[in-house]
Order: C-alpha cells, then sequence, then structure tokens
C-alpha cells in the first residue's frame, strides 16, 4: 500500500507512522522489517528492491522516503520538465509505474513537510494510495483537538481553559499533548480551569512570544494581538516583543538568502544555529510570503518601532498595534506592486 503523508503538523504525522509499524507485526522484528531514510539515500531500483523483498517473520514490511516530494517542489523544477529536459527528481516518475506491481505486503510511505498545490509526483500518485495532508491546527480545529486529547487522557478541560491553552501553547502538538498530560495529572478527578492552565504551563510567556511571531508574519493579525495582549499582561516588555520578530525577521532573510544563493537545504540549519528541519521548513514556508526587499523594509521598520519605545514616542501598550501596522504596510505595498506589474 503507498501512503503519502505530507504538511507541516509533524505531530500527527508521527502518530500516523507508528500505527503502520503496529502493523507490522511484534515488535522484536520491526527492525529487520522497517527501512527509513531521506530520498537522497535511494535510487529508484534500491527502493523497489526494497519494496520487493518479503517481510521476515512478519506480515508487513514499511518502507520510508523522507522528501521525495519536495524534488517536484520550486520554479527550477517546473522550468525544467516543461521544457522536457531531465534533472535528479525525473526519474522518481518511474514510481507511478511501479506501484501497481508493488507486493501487497508492503506500505510504502513517502513523507513530506508542506507541499504546494499542483505538485507532479503528488498528482500523479495520489490516485494509486492513500495520501493525506497534515496542515497546522488553528482555531476551532486546534480547541477540538485540545478537547480530544484530553478526553483520551481522561481529563476534562473547561471551555475557557481549553482556549487559553490553545491560545498560548499555539498549534505545536508535542508541546500541547506533554502539557495536556500534565493538566490530567494535576487535576485528577476535577475539571481542569484557566487558572491551572496559567499555573501549570512554566513556559506560556516563551511559547507565546513564538505565536505572535508566527501569526505576525503569517499575517494573522488579530492572533498577534490577542496574544501579545496577554504578553503585556503577564509582564513582557514591548521591547523583547519587538526584539523577538526583529530575529524572526532577520532568520527569514539569511534563509532567502542562502536559496537564492542555492545553499543546499542540509547546510542552511547549521549556519543559521537551527538544529531542528522543522524549524527550517516552517521558516522558509514563511519567508514565501515575503520578498527580499520586503524583509529588508520591516527590518527596518522594526527598529524604527524599537526606538520609538525606548525615545517615548510610542506607549508599551501600543506596540503591538504599531507592529501590526509595520507588516499591514509592507503587505499593502507589496500587493499594490503586484497589482500594478
Amino acid at each position: 500500500m503507498l501512503y503519502i503523508f505530507y504538511g507541516s503538523d509533524d505531530f500527527s504525522i508521527q502518530e500516523a507512522l507508528e500505527r503502520l509499524k503496529a502493523q507490522v507485526g511484534p515488535v522484536d522484528v520491526l527492525d529487520a522489517n522497517f527501512t527509513r531514510a531521506n530520498v537522497s539515500s535511494y535510487s529508484p531500483q534500491h527502493l523497489q528492491a526494497l519494496c520487493n523483498t518479503v517481510p521476515f517473520l512478519a506480515s508487513r514490511r514499511l518502507i520510508i522516503a523522507d522528501g521525495m516530494l519536495a524534488l517536484f517542489e520550486g520554479r527550477r523544477a517546473a522550468s525544467k520538465r516543461s521544457r522536457g529536459t531531465e534533472d535528479a527528481s525525473s526519474s522518481w516518475l518511474s514510481l507511478v509505474e511501479y506501484i501497481p506491481t508493488m507486493p501487497p505486503s508492503t506500505d510504502l510511505v513517502l513523507l513530506d513537510g508542506a507541499i504546494r498545490r499542483g505538485n507532479v509526483l503528488l498528482t500523479r500518485l495520489s490516485p494509486l494510495g492513500q495520501a493525506r495532508e497534515f496542515p497546522s491546527l488553528s482555531g476551532t480545529g486546534l480547541t477540538r483537538w485540545v478537547q480530544e486529547r484530553a478526553a483520551s487522557m481522561e481529563c476534562t478541560i473547561s471551555r475557557e481553559g481549553v482556549r487559553l491553552l490553545a491560545e498560548l501553547v499555539g498549534g505545536n502538538l508535542w508541546t500541547l499533548n506533554n502539557e495536556i498530560e500534565k493538566l490530567s495529572l494535576y487535576c485528577k478527578c476535577r475539571t481542569v480551569e484557566d487558572e491551572d492552565v496559567r499555573l501549570l504551563v512554566s513556559f506560556v510567556k516563551e511559547m507565546s512570544v513564538f505565536n505572535a511571531v508566527d501569526a505576525i508574519l503569517e499575517m494573522k493579525y488579530s492572533d498577534a494581538l490577542r496574544t501579545i495582549r496577554h504578553l503585556m499582561e503577564d509582564g513582557a516588555t514591548g521591547s523583547y516583543i519587538v526584539s523577538m520578530v526583529a530575529r524572526q525577521v532577520r532568520l527569514l532573510l539569511l534563509v532567502k538568502d542562502m536559496e537564492l544563493r542555492k545553499v543546499p537545504q542540509a547546510q542552511m540549519g547549521a549556519r543559521v544555529g537551527l538544529n531542528s528541519d522543522w524549524v527550517l521548513n516552517k521558516i522558509r514556508e514563511q519567508g514565501r510570503r515575503y520578498s527580499v526587499a520586503a524583509l529588508e523594509s520591516l527590518h527596518r521598520g522594526l527598529l524604527e518601532t524599537d526606538l520609538a519605545i525606548k525615545t517615548g514616542r510610542i506607549a508599551e501598550v501600543a506596540v503591538g498595534e504599531f507592529l501590526v501596522e509595520v507588516f499591514a504596510g509592507v503587505s499593502s505595498a507589496r500587493r499594490v506592486v503586484k497589482q500594478g506589474g
């Protein structure tokens, strides 16, 4: 069976993989029937040979290839295919003919982060298996997930507690899962209230900063303003919030510059001090919303905002609105340029 899992919700993807692992057979035979590697470690012939291998003392084999769909992303790959020329990714299109002949005892999983609509390999392989997107959760989807996860731990969280937990922690399901588990143990046999969330979620301020930064960069301004207000109520300063936003903008600039210079993704994280592929992919995804010129303009606006706070030209409590004005102004200018061009 072919499975295609892609998206930025790596927590749910990992849970889906664990369910597939459980189908392989007893734990003591899993190692002999499970292979996972980046697509760069495979060739089409090698991958097909692995898939054709009979399971050893188990009912199934599980083969996972990371990053195959990403080979078909970007303008360069699309341009080559439109001209009919070959590139390193083209050989993987042979999977379209192979998948119908793959042994029924083999589960092949193609694993990727966020993928654009119209990805050639995704389009051609989706009808041959089970393709599932795992987008980051937000809004009602996120609060529903919190409620369901709490119920699975036999924990009841009040409506306000669910809203506050989702708002403060955001869409990082790894962290949310840990916090729900902690709350379930602390509030055993009673409903978790919003006061319990504030008391036990020790990293609330730190996580909220990153949530606010993400919301601003992704133009979710109402979410950003709400989170910044919580931060200010908890004692965060305007300069601190601006500095965190500026730090993220600098990372976007650095990563975008490396993309333009065609630095391999494997080297990007080390160069900017990031040891998580998930974080790097998120930065690259956010960076697609902005040109280099727009990011430079944002950086100048953030410096001016910080100076205005420190010289008293704007009040600390107004920092959220000021940041939104800076980002909304750049976004509006970009839309005008696109419409005019």
